[in-house]
């Protein structure tokens, strides 16, 4: 075994600790004051973290996911100011309808809570036309394109179905062109995937 291997070092290392435990008992408390310092100052950054998300507000969360025209189901829980949306319902919406999708959990919003009926659902600037349609396939929330006998006229959704229309909301700027094929019969709503 050569003086300057591994091994040679291991044993002479051992040898020196064990005629000076007291080298031992130092490097064990050297390093569990590293320890405490690492520990001290990772405690001190999540303080620092919790304080920089400021005061709590109480706020109405969903208890579970709500589909359009689906009865609001939520309760008063405590989250960081800084979350909370500025339109964050402030009287209780459990009981009222939602007017659009909210998830498990999530703040429940002026705009989620519909006014009555379907007019509630209808979007903030919006115009709903009733379109005749067989409406088996069709439900409230759902988004559709508009088309006229050659070309689209808007995007739009689903506010209401009944047995032989749909209600189709538009946004305004489409809405005389939705009036004018309505009157000439040329209007055919197409479901899509998404806004």
């Amino acid at each position: 075994m050569s003086a300057g291997s591994p091994a040679h070092v291991l044993a002479r290392v051992r040898l020196v600790v064990a005629r000076h435990p007291w080298l031992y008992w130092m490097a064990v408390a050297a390093l569990a004051g590293m320890v405490a310092i690492g520990v001290s100052d990772a405690m001190a950054k999540v303080d620092a973290a919790r304080r920089s998300w400021g005061t709590q507000q109480s706020v109405w969360t969903a208890t579970n996911t709500i589909e359009p025209e689906q009865t609001i189901t939520a309760e008063r829980g405590e989250v960081p100011r800084a979350v909370v949306p500025s339109d964050a319902a402030e009287e209780s919406p459990v009981g009222a309808i939602a007017k659009q999708h909210i998830a498990a959990g999530e703040i429940v919003t002026g705009a989620d809570v519909a006014l009555r009926g379907t007019a509630g659902l209808i979007p903030d600037g919006w115009v709903a036309f009733a379109v005749p349609e067989s409406v088996d396939h069709f439900t409230a929330g759902e988004h559709v394109n508009v088309y006229t006998t050659d070309r689209l006229i808007s995007d739009g959704v689903v506010v209401d179905a009944g047995d032989s229309d749909v209600m189709v909301a538009v946004a305004a700027d489409a809405a005389p062109m939705m009036a004018t094929a309505l009157q000439s019969g040329a209007v055919t709503v197409g479901l899509t995937s998404g806004p």
